[in-house]
């Protein structure tokens, strides 16, 4: 087996393993239903831990936000004479994900400062769950991948 594809099936693997841990101790193996909060935990290491993950998922909701407030406000020509005649949803959908993306970050924000697990454990599974599904795509796409070079070099 060549090396290139030795590293994909590594990569598959780990990626694969380290999703289940993280969902198994995030969610499953802590009972969330005992203690929905960090009280336990120092205020300074707690923020430590949060602030990164604040920053990004306020990030990404924000840019959430941006995007159907931009869809809502922005001025277009009007459509062809045949394209009239299909419903255009895209205002409503547009409003929509900003009452969205503004409620989650509001509830997000409530549950940093009440100190809540949940707050910290969904977006941190999100991040961390992607990131490894993207490893876990490029490991496929080196297992499957062709070799254009020749069996004997």
């Amino acid at each position: 087996m060549p090396r290139a594809k030795i590293y994909g099936w590594v990569a598959v693997i780990i990626s694969a393993l380290l999703g289940i841990i993280f969902v198994y101790y995030a969610f499953i193996h802590y009972d969330m239903y005992s203690s929905l909060h960090f009280s336990s935990i120092d205020s300074g290491a707690y923020w430590a831990v949060v602030t990164p993950i604040a920053i990004v998922t306020l990030f990404i909701l924000t840019t959430g936000f941006w995007v159907g407030y931009t869809i809502l406000t922005i001025k277009v020509a009007p459509p062809m004479p045949e394209i009239v005649e299909k419903k255009d949803n895209s205002k409503f959908k547009a409003f929509l994900l900003c009452l969205v993306t503004a409620a989650l970050a509001a509830w997000f924000v409530y549950g940093l400062l009440h100190h809540y697990y949940l707050a910290i454990a969904i977006p941190a599974a999100c991040i961390t769950l992607v990131i490894l599904g993207m490893v876990f795509w490029v490991g496929i796409a080196i297992i499957t991948t062709r070799s254009t070079l020749k069996k004997d070099k």
